[in-house]
């Protein structure tokens, strides 16, 4: 799980990287590119063909996953990596309160009491930037890609499990690239450097062992020990933010990253409990 965190933020930080010279349509298609060679060079063997993919709960699963990447290349585009990566941290919280929305599972106040403290750490990490400027808009897009995210992943859960993992992941990963390339209509595309698509190549790289090796951690083991490690992403997030960009969370804000931390980490374990 923390390998599989640290790719993620890689993922991101590579991204990051391109984000002020590139449209987020075409990084979105360049990435899309590579993640669907690679991805399709690796399920070559576990492909079952397009039909289970047509089903319209997988549309609304490749539809969320559009959302997710394009706000989540619009926030890193706006703030810093850190705080990015810290506040798509709340989709758990988030599909904690959708879930006994929903009526998939019990009214707890524990862990509504979380929920809230979490919330309240959301408003102490935007706190430093609350004027209405590029970095109000970062932390805005950052809770969309986090809403969408947790969207996506109550859906995925009501797949069914006729519908292969490899199907998903190819069909998800071509719409993300097709979005982008319908978004570059509307869009100025740049000529990519070197530099530009060695990023993007690595970035599709490390989502795709991001996604092995988050499965890898799930198997085999109760997912109480493991998902709690998810929040290490932040950790990650801090230090490349640091080495690369030389970002440092404000004191207030570093509060209000614990808060996130603890009340995610308080959700996932009384759920796991019951």
């Amino acid at each position: 799980m923390l390998v599989a965190m640290g790719c993620y933020v890689l993922n991101d930080a590579c991204v990051k990287l391109t984000t002020h010279s590139l449209p987020p349509g075409q990084v979105l298609a360049v990435r899309g590119v590579f993640a669907s060679v690679l991805l399709l060079a690796i399920a070559r063997g576990a492909w079952r063909g397009w039909e289970p993919a047509l089903r319209p709960i997988v549309g609304v699963r490749c539809a969320l996953e559009v959302t997710t990447a394009l706000t989540s290349v619009l926030a890193l585009t706006f703030a810093p990596l850190t705080t990015v990566s810290t506040l798509m941290m709340t989709a758990p919280l988030m599909i904690a309160v959708m879930a006994m929305v929903l009526g998939w599972e019990p009214w707890s106040k524990g862990r509504l009491i979380a929920t809230a403290a979490g919330f309240i750490g959301v408003l102490l990490v935007i706190r430093p930037a609350m004027a209405f400027d590029a970095a109000f808009a970062g932390h805005a897009w950052a809770l969309v890609c986090a809403a969408s995210l947790a969207a996506r992943d109550l859906v995925t859960r009501r797949i069914p499990a006729a519908v292969p993992s490899a199907t998903i992941a190819v069909a998800t990963t071509i719409t993300v690239c097709m979005a982008g390339g319908l978004l570059g209509v509307s869009e100025q595309w740049a000529s990519p450097g070197a530099s530009e698509v060695a990023a993007l190549a690595a970035a599709a790289g490390c989502a795709a062992l991001g996604n092995y090796a988050l499965i890898a951690a799930c198997r085999g083991v109760d997912l109480s020990v493991v998902t709690p490690f998810r929040y290490s992403l932040i950790l990650w997030a801090m230090l490349l933010g640091y080495a690369i960009w030389g970002d440092v969370p404000q004191p207030i804000a570093a509060v209000g990253v614990v808060m996130i931390v603890v009340a995610g980490a308080f959700t996932i374990q009384s759920a796991r409990r019951a």
